[in-house]
């Protein structure tokens, strides 16, 4: 839950620093200074500290308001609804927004400038002053977009990494993963048919993405009925956030258990398998980028969430990642031994883990 506040806490922040910004960058390509500005007459010249103060002012209630709006679409009722709905919902709120801002310009401008005449968000309607404004905030909030969009597709962080060309040149990293897999998903298929069956992976990745943020962790991919979730290895043991995130997803899918049994006639149960260490992370591909992890690894990962339905375990974790984990009262394990993994010479040791 800690984690869940800070990203809102970030995400609200950084709206509001990017709106200043943008409200500073839009006083500077105006002009510097609002003096002769839509027609009035000044009486007292502002001066060019004024007039930052003014864009300072104008940009930092323009990022409370969006700061606001972005939360509430941060919720998961909102995620769920389609692009469509929500780009719907978005365009209501922000012409709203529009409205309310030149509202409250009209009445600071009066307020610092002195005018020989009241300045009403009529007239700036009037003057067409308005109209440069509209444009510069749609170009802002579709650019604003489009960063919390290629951030969502990439990952908290990734985007500025690409930018910088971070991974132009493969790199190592230490990382922590878990491969996440539905438990009998081939007999439910089989069962309600592929339709229903996607509906239910849906839904339950729905429950997925909401913990996973909770947990900083990043979902890498998704294969079919598994997902792969990821974490940089200090972030993933400390306070043993990376095996919470799979008892909190456990947890979730329990809590709407009435929901899945009538839509589904079932609980849905993961198994999963849990390992961490170096591996190679670089960009890939031209016409459709990602960034790719390559190494042992990932193999040893797959490879121990398939021993799960061997020893009938729900979650399997390595030795190597057990060792640097701090485990409370409440995590239950038990050494299950050494394995022959497949592809691998050396025989891996292997944990299960339960909670009280």
């Amino acid at each position: 839950m800690k984690s869940k506040t800070k990203k809102n806490l970030r995400l609200f922040y950084t709206t509001v620093i990017y709106w200043i910004i943008a409200s500073l960058l839009f006083h500077v390509l105006r002009r510097i200074g609002i003096g002769g500005e839509m027609g009035l007459e000044i009486v007292a010249p502002v001066t060019k500290l004024e007039g930052f103060r003014i864009a300072i002012f104008l940009g930092l209630v323009m990022g409370v308001f969006y700061g606001v709006l972005e939360l509430v679409f941060e919720n998961p009722w909102m995620k769920r609804k389609s692009l469509g709905a929500i780009l719907l919902i978005k365009t209501v709120a922000y012409t709203i927004l529009v409205g309310l801002l030149t509202t409250i310009a009209a009445f600071y401008v009066n307020e610092v400038i002195e005018s020989s005449i009241i300045v009403s968000r009529a007239m700036i309607i009037e003057t067409g002053a308005i109209y440069s404004v509209i444009l510069f905030f749609l170009l802002s909030s579709s650019f604003y977009s489009f960063l919390r969009l290629v951030n969502e597709k990439f990952g908290p962080g990734i985007l500025w990494d690409m930018i910088l060309g971070k991974y132009r040149k493969p790199r190592v990293e230490k990382k922590i993963f878990m491969f996440l897999d539905l438990t009998s998903s081939t007999t439910f298929a089989e069962k309600m048919g592929y339709l229903k069956y996607s509906s239910l992976i849906q839904q339950c990745f729905y429950d997925l993405n909401e913990i996973v943020q909770k947990y900083d962790g990043q979902i890498y991919q998704y294969v079919g009925d598994e997902a792969v979730i990821c974490w940089d290895y200090e972030k993933g043991v400390k306070e043993n956030v990376c095996i919470d995130c799979y008892f909190a997803f456990q947890k979730k899918l329990f809590n709407r258990k009435d929901f899945y049994e009538n839509e589904f006639g079932l609980i849905p149960e993961f198994k999963a398998g849990m390992h961490g260490g170096e591996l190679v992370v670089t960009e890939v591909g031209v016409i459709k980028k990602e960034i790719a992890y390559h190494g042992d690894v990932i193999n040893t990962t797959a490879r121990i969430q398939d021993e799960c339905s061997n020893y009938g375990e729900e979650l399997l974790i390595s030795g190597d990642l057990m060792k640097d984990l701090k485990l409370e009262a409440k995590h239950l394990y038990k050494a299950m031994g050494e394995v022959s993994l497949k592809g691998k010479e050396v025989p891996v040791q292997i944990f299960s883990m339960s909670r009280v």
